[in-house]
């Protein structure tokens, strides 16, 4: 039985050898995760399958080892999806001048063309030359057709004239 679980709270030492206990102590394996610091507070989302079995004490061990403490969600995964190879995926990268909305632009922008964002990566920083703060967008997405990546970057260039697109993987 696989699980999609969420961690978040005040970091601190041990979290990730805790949640790895308590996976292998029911006969589970940790098949992805993805973890980060922010403001210092720990963001985990995981993915971890264990025995059919093994699956509700599983459950109730995250919830005895991990709450109130932490805020947890753990979701018993549902596998019946469109397969992949029915999925167009692709990399996308914008860099511009940092200013609000700019996300929002960003996901609509996906919406309009059906693009679904299966990872999202931001970050701010100086420009090499002149300090100016700069926006980073770096995503991963799919969608049903294959995306016309002369038109997205026409569309999302048009919102600053700062902005660049990249693909880096076509």
């Amino acid at each position: 039985m696989k699980f999609v679980i969420t961690l978040l709270g005040s970091d601190r030492l041990g979290i990730v050898e805790s949640f790895s206990k308590t996976v292998a102590d029911h006969d589970g394996a940790w098949c992805e995760s993805r973890i980060m610091q922010v403001e210092g507070q720990f963001g985990g989302v995981f993915l971890a399958e264990v025995p059919h079995e093994n699956a509700d004490a599983f459950e109730t061990s995250l919830e005895s080892s991990f709450q109130p403490e932490f805020h947890l969600a753990v979701v018993r995964s549902n596998t019946d999806k469109e397969p992949a190879s029915a999925r167009h995926s692709f990399e996308i990268k914008v860099l511009c001048s940092d200013r609000p909305g700019l996300v929002h632009e960003f996901a609509q922008l996906c919406t309009a063309r059906k693009i679904n964002i299966l990872e999202l990566q931001t970050n701010l920083r100086p420009a090499a030359m002149t300090g100016v703060l700069m926006f980073e967008i770096s995503a991963t997405g799919d969608s049903p057709e294959p995306l016309d990546q002369g038109e997205f970057t026409t569309a999302f260039e048009a919102l600053g004239d700062d902005v660049v697109v990249d693909f880096p993987h076509e």
